[in-house]
């Protein structure tokens, strides 16, 4: 979840949108300001697509090297 955190405040989503704000949930009798629970396999595997200099950013603060993250992202991308 602090991988997703950290992607969402690095990248937009589509339409330019907050991460937090484009999967919020809504429904008829509940809403929420953001995901609860939800892990955004698109956007972490977005990962991959941006700059080693990105990448380190993201990385910052997660106790993982660049590479680790790399890999499990790989490998959560190979289970769909």
């Amino acid at each position: 979840m602090r991988l997703q955190t950290r992607m969402g405040a690095a990248i937009l989503s589509p339409g330019d949108l907050d991460f937090n704000v484009y999967r919020a949930f809504k429904n008829p009798t509940r809403e929420a300001a953001e995901p609860f629970r939800f892990v955004d396999g698109e956007l972490i595997e977005r990962f991959l697509d941006v700059g080693e200099a990105a990448q380190r950013d993201i990385c910052k603060g997660l106790g993982y090297g660049v590479e680790d993250v790399r890999n499990l992202v790989e490998e959560l991308k190979k289970l769909h």
